[in-house]
């Protein structure tokens, strides 16, 4: 595991932390407009962000972006 590896996981240990801390607190809301909103606006969007931060961990840990050629998007790009 790189660098770069080690500090996502780092902002994703963060992430999931703040996720639980807010699904808690909403969990203890006895207003369930209040939690259906948050959920919809704030939970969702952490779940989505985890998700996302392990597929990046997992590809830059299996080499997708060694390439430098994935790394350069000019060569794509005809005048």
């Amino acid at each position: 595991m790189n660098n770069l590896s080690q500090y996502l996981l780092s902002i994703r240990a963060e992430l999931q932390e703040l996720y639980e801390d807010v699904d808690s607190e909403l969990r203890n809301e006895e207003n369930k407009t209040l939690y259906d909103d948050a959920y919809h606006n704030v939970i969702s969007k952490l779940e989505d962000a985890l998700t996302e931060m392990d597929t990046l961990v997992s590809d830059l840990d299996s080499g997708i972006y060694d390439n430098e050629h994935n790394l350069d998007i000019d060569d794509d790009i005809e005048d």
